[in-house]
């Protein structure tokens, strides 16, 4: 066997030593790996570069800019995986074909299976590559397509100042119809290809269909909510920040989606509704909102004069530099809205911005208030009155009651007729007792009560004097009682002697 030039330069070593595996082919063996790093070095490099410049061309078009995204996620996977498995596999082969090794296996396997890849691809591989092509078209389409319609229908729709609360909804809509539209083109490109590698897709579908059962008994709620949602968003039914009235619940709109909707109460209590539980929705605050008020006033009160204190400060209202602002229109008087029990009722009506009319109503109530005072006028307030009937003491303001029951007024001791006889000084006094009867239930002295005569009567001074009466009245009956007891006792006492 001729010496090779590694041989002589290493001058033959011994078999069995590094150096005689260097001379036998090692050597080159270890040149193909490091021309195989570098390659691959070198080819990652320039494919790298090639690819930032392509990413950048597309994400400077608006129809290219999500393959832009797409080339950007699998440029590590391109530049480092793949393109090290073409040269590491490379440099397996040419390390093993230079250490004797035979590789014609690997050779025959790499050259069938290029083959039939190539007559795969040729076939089948073409139809699939073609379903999955066709099926990112329509998806391109559908994200490109279902955003402008909605907009336009919506916008189309909407006034100017709403643009912006539309262009939000018709986003959310957007992102709800083009998920919808995504799944159901790639399901439907996956059973294609899945018919294209000769799987059976019938069992598949089966599978399908009793999942979809079992998973639509468990999920109508959540699908009657979604389907609700739609049409809320859709039709503008309220928004972020409306104050509304759903499911018989009050609140602010804090957070609305396509499932549920959550409302913050006065009390600050937070409520999640469920779309599909609102079957009707009042909302307080879409676009302008209302000051609406109901005015008693008494009976007695001039019904013009009212109406223009009313419209007169539904005016100055207007006129406020911070209280205007917040008006569209003044408030004024819209009609003599009802004759209740105790009050004559004004309705007063008035536009203002949303959200403004609470606060508008309460500085209404303050200078309707001020302003009544002011004009004294009245506002009635329900009261009652205490009747003690016909037979009742006169109080001491009626004088003629009270000199017609002077003359009339008989002595208790009367109905004891027998111990007028045996009691002479008892009989003596009646005339002192009859003429302090008729004071006896205020407390008062007879001269000062006639002196009081003069004095308004007043519901507070009525009251005091009916409580004095009764209580005075209840304590002499309780004397006069008494008093027929002992006088009956003592005339049996003298029946008997």
């Amino acid at each position: 066997m001729e010496e090779s030039f590694l041989d002589k330069l290493l001058d033959n070593p011994a078999d069995g030593t590094f150096l005689a595996w260097i001379s036998d082919g090692g050597l080159w063996a270890l040149l193909i790996a490091l021309g195989a790093v570098v390659g691959w070095w070198l080819v990652r490099r320039y494919l790298r570069r090639g690819l930032q410049q392509a990413v950048r061309g597309l994400d400077q078009h608006e129809a290219t800019a999500d393959v832009g995204m797409a080339v950007r996620a699998a440029d590590s996977w391109i530049t480092n995986f793949l393109v090290a498995a073409v040269f590491g596999v490379a440099a397996t082969l040419g390390i093993l074909s230079v250490l004797g090794s035979n590789i014609d296996p690997a050779i025959n396997f790499l050259k069938n299976a290029g083959a039939t890849t190539g007559s795969w691809f040729a076939t089948d591989g073409l139809r699939i590559g073609m379903i999955l092509f066709l099926s990112w078209i329509a998806t391109r389409i559908a994200k490109r397509v279902i955003p402008r319609a909605l907009s336009s229908i919506m916008l189309g729709q909407a006034s100017i100042a709403d643009r912006d609360e539309v262009m939000k909804r018709s986003q959310t809509l957007s992102s709800v119809f083009v998920g919808v539209a995504v799944s159901l083109i790639y399901v439907s490109a996956l059973f294609m290809v899945l018919t294209e590698l000769s799987v059976p897709i019938g069992p598949v579908l089966g599978g399908f269909g009793i999942a979809g059962i079992a998973v639509g008994f468990g999920a109508q709620y959540l699908v009657r909510d979604l389907i609700a949602g739609i049409f809320i968003l859709a039709e503008n039914q309220y928004r972020t920040g409306d104050v509304v009235t759903i499911a018989g619940i009050s609140g602010l709109v804090e957070s609305i989606n396509l499932r549920r909707t959550v409302l913050r109460d006065l009390d600050g209590q937070v409520h999640v509704i469920p779309n599909g539980e609102i079957t009707v929705a009042s909302n307080k605050t879409k676009y302008w909102s209302r000051v609406h008020l109901d005015i008693g006033v008494a009976y007695k009160e001039d019904v013009d004069r009212v109406i223009a204190v009313l419209n007169e400060i539904g005016n100055e209202i207007a006129a406020d530099p911070y209280y205007g602002l917040m008006l569209i229109t003044p408030p004024q008087v819209l009609r003599l809205n009802s004759l209740d029990d105790s009050a004559v009722t004004f309705k007063m009506l008035g536009d203002c911005k949303p959200m403004k009319q609470w606060e508008l109503m309460g500085e209404m109530r303050r200078r309707i208030k001020i302003r009544f005072d002011a004009e004294g006028i009245e506002i009635p307030f329900p009261h009652q009155t205490v009747y003690w009937g016909e037979g009742q003491v006169p109080l001491q303001w009626d004088a003629a009651r009270m000199a017609s029951y002077r003359k009339t007024a008989e002595p208790v001791t009367d109905i004891a007729a027998p111990t007028v006889e045996r009691e002479p000084a008892r009989q003596a006094a009646q005339p002192e007792i009859r003429r302090e009867t008729v004071l006896a239930g205020t407390g008062i002295p007879e001269a000062e009560a006639e002196a009081e005569t003069d004095i308004p009567m007043t519901p507070e001074r009525r009251e005091e004097l009916l409580a004095a009466i009764a209580i005075a009245t209840s304590a002499r009956v309780g004397d006069a009682d008494s008093d027929i007891r002992m006088r009956t006792l003592l005339v049996d006492t003298s029946d008997d002697e």
